[in-house]
């Protein structure tokens, strides 16, 4: 008989868990929602469809109360505007995202730290098993969509693909403001003997900083395409939707 170990590092019966999981907690939601006085559906959640209502009347989507969220995640959530089941396409989509870090976390260990599929798989039960995870992301959170961006973030720094790696750290921080904190830490691992890869173990000797010293090709591509990506999307969806909510509108 197979042991619990071997099991959770087969990547298909791990994800097919993972799916399982995330679709009964959708299913239970429903009946919660629909039977009892506390609802299992998070009331950010509705903030996010009712923005998504305005808009697809074409209304900005600040003309929700409460609404302080990018127009992007509004966009995503217009099918719940539809009726039926539709309105739980925002849970659906959060708690595949969750599904799709697990996978990039798969992909992070072993295409980067060379580790076998069946170690690699386990780490990533720690996210795809956990019911904590699913219950934030079947309960309506849009965290699980950020994670995407953060994970996918990480995976662009450890390929030195760091353009991309920029502009998904603006999309992050335009998305919700937080995940700047990852900066630091990406500008602090992308120095040159990391990047050029160094082998030879010198003596270490006290020099004076310079500049130089600190400032890379890959740290100014960084901090470049970070700004650039992050300031385009602030001023398109300013352009958008907060100009046209201070401006006058006929009724």
């Amino acid at each position: 008989m197979a042991t619990v170990s071997s099991l959770l590092g087969d990547r298909r019966i791990v994800f097919s868990a993972a799916i399982l999981l995330r679709v009964a907690l959708l299913l239970y939601g429903q009946w919660q929602d629909a039977n009892s006085p506390f609802k299992y559906t998070d009331i950010d959640y509705y903030v996010f469809t009712d923005a998504s209502r305005y808009m697809a009347h074409g209304h900005t989507p600040y003309a929700r109360d409460t609404y302080r969220y990018t127009p992007i995640l509004a966009w995503l959530l217009l099918p719940t505007t539809w009726r039926g089941w539709w309105f739980s396409f925002g849970k659906v989509l959060f708690a595949v995202s969750d599904i799709v870090v697990g996978w990039l976390m798969i992909l992070i260990l072993r295409s980067q730290n060379r580790m076998e599929s069946g170690r690699a798989t386990k780490f990533a039960c720690i996210w795809l098993l956990n019911p904590m995870v699913a219950t934030i992301s079947t309960r309506g959170s849009s965290e699980g969509l950020l994670s995407v961006i953060v994970v996918a973030l990480l995976w662009a720094v450890t390929t030195r693909q760091t353009i991309i790696a920029g502009l998904l750290l603006g999309f992050a921080v335009h998305f919700k403001i937080y995940p700047f904190i990852y900066a630091s830490s990406i500008v602090w691992w992308l120095d040159n003997e990391r990047l050029t890869k160094h082998t030879v173990i010198k003596e270490s000797k006290i020099r004076p900083f310079k500049v130089t010293d600190f400032l890379n090709a890959d740290r100014v591509k960084l901090a470049a395409s970070s700004f650039l990506g992050f300031m385009l999307l602030n001023v398109v969806m300013y352009q958008l939707y907060v100009f046209t909510l201070m401006t006058p509108q006929l009724v």
